[in-house]
């Protein structure tokens, strides 16, 4: 149960991190219009929205094998890691601000998870 626990951790640190390298992308661009060379300049050749797109195809690559190798049951809801990842990552990367409750509800998540690795 450690090594899948684990290895949610990594594929929920992956989605994470592409989620945040699609916002630091989605930051830095004008207001979105529908043409190539807007689509060629501001989409394919932006570092962040391209490192963002292999870090969220890696991450549903490593989901796929996750999902051939344990029970759906134990790793569907350890993708609830994925919240705490992010909350932390407003926090740290994008400088939010992060009240009180929502560390109640980082801690909730956090003892579903150690329950659910339990079984």
């Amino acid at each position: 149960m450690v090594i899948m626990v684990l290895l949610m951790l990594l594929q929920t640190a992956t989605l994470v991190l592409g989620q945040v390298a699609l916002k630091l992308a989605m930051r830095d661009m004008p207001e979105w219009q529908w043409s190539w060379s807007y689509i060629w300049n501001e989409v394919i050749l932006n570092f962040w929205m391209m490192t963002a797109i292999v870090l969220l195809i890696a991450a549903n690559l490593f989901w796929f094998w996750l999902l051939d190798k344990y029970p759906f049951s134990q790793i569907y809801p350890l993708t609830s890691l994925g919240f705490i990842f992010g909350m932390l990552s407003g926090l740290f990367i994008f400088h939010e601000s992060v009240g009180y409750m929502q560390w109640i509800g980082v801690v909730l998540v956090m003892v579903g998870c150690y329950c659910i690795a339990r079984v």
